[in-house]
Parts: C-alpha cells; structure tokens; sequence
C-alpha cells in the first residue's frame, strides 16, 4: 500500500493535521444519517468493527461513542495516524490500533468474524484491490457488512473548482499538487465501484451519494451460485 507521502507530496505529519481538521466535514450529518438507515440497522449487539485505513482513529472514536458496546480494530500504514488515535478518549472498551499493511499480509482477524468492515478513501489508492476486497470478505460474518466510501470519478474544471473554493488552495503550488492527484481521486465512476464489489462477491445492498466527490456503498457477501 501507497505511504501516503506519495499522494500529492504531503509529509504524514501534514496529512494527519488535515484529515483530524477535516473530520467533521467528511463525518458530518449526511454521513451518519445514511449509515443510520444503511448500516446501523443490521448490525448486532456489540458488533465487531474493524475500520481499514483507520488514519486518526476519529471515525472510530464516534463509532464508540454512538455504541461503547461496539469491539473495534483500526489499520493504518502510517505509524503517526496509530500513535494519535492510541491517544484520544474512548468510552467503552478501548480499540486495538495497529500498523498493519493489508496488502501485504492477512488480517489478524478469523474468517467469518467481523460484522462491518469500513474502508473510507483508501480503496482507490491500491493499485490490486480485488485480493484485499478478498481478504474482506473472508473476514466479514455471514451476514457482515462492507461499507465502503470512496472517491467518484468527477470533471477536472469541478474538482479543481472544489480545492479551492473548498480547501481554499489557491497558488501554482496547490494547482500543481491537484493536478497530481486528479487521476488519483477520480480513478474511478461509480458504475466501476460496482463493478468492482460485484467482481469480489459483494452485493450492493445501499448506496448513498453524499457529496460530489464520494459515494457510499454498503455490501454483503453474495449468495454463492
């Protein structure tokens, strides 16, 4: 998996400051009412949770506030994202977070016992998703959830539009940073997320578009045959 140092030049420390800044935007009302009416419903008492790409441990965090109940693991491959998230308070029994590689070793998880993987802005990234949608699979529950939110293919003249008007980058500095992550960001429509998760045994059981950018897509394993 890709440091994220690679994504448009960004040290962690600056990537870390941006994603706990930026939290509240990408986890704010609309996101949480579609996981009330697409995810919530169907989990069960005390669900085991595991958030791939954790980063600052901040959609964790309000998980647990929302279920203390709630077993809870995070992945990241940036030690700094682990060492904050190791540092918030947690109500409830407090998450394992580990620096772990998905693509290059297992989960340490057995199959069929997580009941909601979430995997936020990171699936893009990979240059092989399928083994690691495989691996996903053969963790979650037989009626375990995959909710997946990720980039959506969007123009070019929207999405330099949205970096600076809505992260306020302006200058040949920023506007060449947003030319080296459009193809990154914008990889996939969709119609290719679907195709994807098809592809990997998923069924799409609800989707949401919540902003622009992302889409939300929550999945089952699908019937064998």
């Amino acid at each position: 998996m890709p440091t994220h140092q690679s994504l448009g030049g960004a040290s962690d420390e600056q990537l870390l400051l941006r994603m706990v800044t930026t939290h509240s935007e990408r986890y704010g009302q609309d996101y949480w009412a579609a996981f009330d009416v697409g995810v919530a419903p169907h989990l069960p008492a005390s669900p085991v949770v595991i958030d791939l790409g954790c980063g600052p441990g901040l959609f964790l965090r309000d998980l647990a506030q929302r279920d203390p109940s709630a077993r809870l693991s995070g992945y990241d491959v940036t030690p700094a994202m682990i060492v904050h998230g190791q540092g918030l308070a947690w109500p409830g029994v407090t998450p394992t977070l580990v620096v772990h590689d998905v693509t290059a070793a297992p989960l340490p998880h057995a199959a069929g016992a997580v009941d909601l993987v979430s995997m936020t802005s990171v699936l893009h990234v990979l240059d092989e998703p399928l083994p690691v949608l495989a691996e996903i699979r053969r963790v979650l529950a037989p009626r375990g959830l995959f909710l997946l939110h990720d980039w959506t293919r969007q123009p070019l003249q929207s999405y330099l539009a949205w970096r600076r008007d809505g992260l306020g980058e302006t200058g040949p500095e920023h506007l060449g940073r947003a030319f080296r992550l459009f193809p990154v960001h914008n990889k996939y429509t969709s119609e290719d997320w679907q195709w994807l998760l098809a592809e990997a045994g998923f069924a799409i059981r609800y989707q949401a578009a919540l902003r622009q950018s992302h889409r939300m897509f929550v999945a089952t394993a699908a019937a064998a045959g």
